[in-house]
């Protein structure tokens, strides 16, 4: 073969492999296009204050605009759902709370997802700051203070409960110091405060929304459910400093559909981690009492799988009470 085939031939297959990479489908980098950030609460809350201040710095770490879509109802539940069947690709997140995936399938049979098997959870971002609270001139300045009232007049404490995190709470109180608590179901934190407020009941449990009635001289505090104290209230004990053998943080955090390439789950992970930058922590403390808390994919999955196994025996607990309780 003489040297002129030879170039016609080296010229056909240099021709047929340019034809062939044109024609082939580009795979760009994730990610190249928008992604939908659905949002399982309603607006203005602490679930959704976070996501919509992580909104923007999500954007300029990731390089797209990330579209924020709400889904609220049934405390988290149907925007988890709604995700489960999204497809894994990373272009559909959802910010939710831990309650959703812990504790609410406990709760309610008819929730069909489990938290790891079903989702890649992307990301930690914040804890709310709770606590249980009554009035101010209530006659209890303390949690012993409360306890020995019950017992010393032989009287039911009422607790305005929104959801079943102070529930099951109460159902531990309730077997630590052998009195009766009497749950008062109310729609949403802000009507359990104002339950309290107008002397309804005695007491009721909010993440957040109790804060600004304890600066106005309103309502004062008594415990928290958290594992540590909250770093603005540091004089409230946890219910576990008190004896209590029950704590529960409704974390906030970012997921993913199950399947989710681990390429685009670090992605998104760090992509989280950039966003919470030093300006977007002091406001989501300042707006909402929210502590930013950062844990990545496997700390996030050992995190819930730590709640669903502490809460599970006061589930079993308020099961076998006999009442229905649906998830929140």
């Amino acid at each position: 073969m003489n040297g002129r085939h030879i170039t016609k031939r080296l010229a056909a297959a240099a021709l047929t492999a340019t034809i062939v990479a044109a024609a082939s489908p580009a795979f760009a980098e994730f990610p190249d296009k928008p992604i939908t950030m659905y949002i399982g609460f309603n607006p203005g809350g602490a679930v959704d204050t976070t996501a919509r201040l992580l909104q923007k710095n999500l954007e300029a770490a990731l390089g797209v605009p990330v579209i924020a879509v709400q889904k609220p109802g049934g405390g988290g539940t149907v925007m988890a759902t709604t995700l489960m069947h999204q497809k894994a690709d990373g272009y559909t997140i959802g910010m939710g709370a831990s309650a959703a995936y812990a504790l609410a399938p406990l709760l309610n049979t008819d929730i069909q997802y489990d938290m790891i098997d079903d989702f890649a959870h992307i990301a930690t971002v914040s804890i709310p700051q709770d606590a249980l609270v009554v009035k101010k001139d209530a006659p209890w300045d303390t949690y012993e203070d409360l306890v020995k009232d019950a017992k010393d007049n032989g009287k039911a404490l009422s607790l305005s409960s929104q959801v079943s995190v102070s529930r099951l709470m109460a159902i531990a109180i309730e077997e630590k110091e052998g009195i009766e608590i009497e749950v008062v179901p109310v729609k949403g934190g802000s009507a359990g405060i104002q339950q309290v407020l107008g002397g309804h009941t005695d007491m009721t449990w909010g993440a957040s929304g109790w804060h600004a009635q304890v600066e106005a001289g309103e309502m004062k505090p008594i415990l928290s459910l958290g594992y540590e104290r909250n770093a603005d209230f540091q004089d409230i004990p946890t219910a576990k400093e008190l004896g209590i053998d029950y704590a529960f943080v409704d974390t906030f955090m970012l997921s993913a559909p199950k399947g989710l390439p681990e390429d685009v789950e670090k992605k998104l992970a760090d992509a989280v981690k950039t966003a919470l930058s030093p300006e977007l922590v002091k406001e989501l403390r300042e707006k909402m009492y929210l502590s930013a808390d950062y844990r990545g994919p496997q700390e996030t999955d050992d995190y819930l799988t730590m709640q669903r196994d502490e809460v599970k025996p006061f589930v079993d607990k308020m099961m076998a009470e006999g009442g229905e309780k649906p998830a929140d």
